[in-house]
């Protein structure tokens, strides 16, 4: 027998307009489901259906100060993830909330989770909701690391929000940089046609250039700067010259977009060099998107117009050695850099050392000079002999150096490695250290020639509470030998072909109104190329 069938009659109507109404609404919560033969709720149901409030606060567990944070909540019969539409939905079940946050939950036996930024470990309570109309938990956030007290600041060089009323985006950055421990965000102003009309962060970076919005956004906890993503691709999606990141700009650099497979109007007749040295005069810094994204890259890179290179904002496209490892082994200076593009979906910043009030002049500087570390989970340090991220040792005999790596994260990242021109020289397992995990690597390398030095951890098999694959990597530490830097002929050569690649696919998709549109574009190209071939010349190897 079905036991709906002895609730009151009133009951049951009630329960099945409750249930419909609900499912109108897109049941949120997911509590509400019916009998599959009558559509009418189950006694059984019907008692799961129960909710109750939630009040969630979350405290620094040493200081007991209230703390912003990312949650999750979990059904403990069945391990579901509970829906909390009154917060800001991000990844694989979690959701931002400020220090107290009060939410409808299922009146059962739940476990609700929290962790701040990448700082702290994991937090865990279980709470059995099932007779109480209101239930307090408190999570208490034990921090394992402290990068801002070892004089680490951190920043995401790459956001833009859409499809979000003003409102609605201005509650998201209020927030959620928060809750993620992030210090400053670069929100980006880009165009797409049609498609920017949905582009709120548009909106805010033209007010912010012009007026005070990125003070009042700014409370004091997370620092916001305007910025563009400078654009040329050929089609809606499709590669093309590439994209920039123009960081503390004090104007738009015009046009934003380039050419018709983005505007719907217009030639390819701009190579994005033009707007990065309008940008660059104004005082903005220079970061290449998206790892390999695009053909103006290499040309740029090798005519000394960038500033640093991103990778996994928006994508994992591409890897170290497919750039950064091929730039620094021709002797480039290449500072690592990420955000994560649109919206926060990821832990992904980058860290740079700077004591006193964070200020964005001074944290580009430290970028620009190559002084950082990337990571969406561990935390590293590196130094060969005394010498720190970023530094050049000049050494004109073979000399044995006493290296240091460290890496603290709260999810196993396997281990941290020691990398020498791109390859692998030494590693030392994670092991698990309370609530998180830490690996130290103390070894000597013999330098003998030219060369830079690096650690990072491996991008395998390990993913962070958002769902993605852990990675860190600090930039170099170089090895200047006999007044010599390192120089790999055949990486020169691959990057020569490269850019011949690219200017065939130029011809074969780019429209120009005329010839100097032409050349202009073929021109940064050409530098490239010509730069490469006398950097083969002078190495004479």
């Amino acid at each position: 027998m079905n036991i709906a069938t002895m609730l009151p009659a009133h009951l049951i109507h009630f329960l099945s307009c409750l249930h419909a109404a609900t499912a109108h609404a897109g049941d949120p919560g997911g509590f509400l489901t019916t009998d599959n033969a009558s559509g009418t709720p189950s006694a059984a149901t019907a008692i799961a259906e129960q909710t109750t409030r939630l009040t969630i606060r979350l405290v620094d567990a040493d200081t007991n100060a209230p703390l912003h944070g990312v949650v999750r909540v979990v059904r403990d019969s069945d391990g579901q993830q509970i829906k909390l539409p009154e917060l800001i939905e991000r990844e694989n079940g979690w959701y931002t909330t400020t220090p107290v946050a009060s939410v409808a939950v299922p009146a059962t036996s739940l476990s609700i989770e929290a962790i701040r930024g990448l700082q702290t470990e994991l937090a865990r309570v279980q709470v059995d909701a099932t007779a109480a109309e209101n239930v307090t938990v408190t999570l208490r956030l034990k921090r394992f690391h402290d990068a801002r007290k070892r004089g680490w600041r951190n920043g995401n060089t790459h956001l833009h929000i859409m499809k979000r009323t003003r409102q609605e985006a201005e509650r998201y950055l209020r927030e959620v940089p928060e809750s993620d421990g992030l210090e400053l965000v670069y929100l980006s102003h880009l165009r797409r046609i049609p498609d920017e009309e949905t582009y709120v962060s548009n909106g805010i970076v033209e007010q912010g250039l012009t007026g005070d919005t990125f003070s009042k956004l700014s409370d004091g906890k997370v620092l916001f700067r305007p910025g563009e993503e400078h654009r040329h691709n050929f089609g809606r999606g499709g590669e093309g010259f590439g994209h920039v990141m123009l960081l503390d700009i004090v104007k738009l650099i015009r046009p934003v977009s380039i050419g018709p497979g983005i505007m719907r109007s217009g030639t390819d007749g701009i190579a994005l060099q033009r707007g990065i040295r309008e940008a660059r005069g104004d005082g903005a810094t220079v970061v290449w998107c998206h790892n390999t994204n695009g053909f103006e890259d290499i040309p740029n890179w090798v005519t000394g117009t960038l500033d640093a290179q991103n990778i996994f904002d928006g994508g994992n496209r591409g890897s170290y050695k497919d750039s950064f490892y091929r730039y620094l082994n021709i002797g480039l200076r290449i500072p690592f850099s990420t955000g994560t593009d649109w919206f926060i979906d990821d832990f992904s910043r980058v860290y740079v050392p700077l004591q006193g009030k964070l200020k964005s002049e001074a944290w580009l500087k430290q970028l620009k000079a190559g002084r950082t570390f990337i990571t969406n989970g561990p935390f590293l340090e590196f130094s060969v002999d005394h010498h720190d991220i970023g530094d050049s040792l000049q050494l004109s005999d073979a000399k044995e150096v006493r290296v240091t790596a460290k890496a603290a994260g709260r999810a196993d990242f396997h281990s941290i490695e020691l990398i020498q021109n791109g390859n692998v020289i030494g590693g030392v397992d994670a092991k698990p250290d309370g609530g998180h995990y830490t690996a130290e690597l103390n070894d000597t390398v013999l330098l003998n020639e030219p060369c830079w030095l690096a650690a990072r951890t491996p991008i395998e098999g390990s993913k962070n509470e958002f769902g993605q694959p852990i990675y860190a990597h600090t930039s170099p530490i170089y090895v200047d030998f006999q007044g010599r830097r390192p120089f790999r002929t055949e990486v020169a050569l691959e990057l020569i072909g490269d850019i011949e690649d690219s200017l065939q696919s130029i011809r074969e998709k780019a429209s120009f109104a005329n010839d100097s549109e032409l050349q202009s574009v073929m021109g940064v190209y050409r530098s490239g190329i010509r730069i490469l071939r006398q950097k083969i010349k002078e190495d004479g190897r």
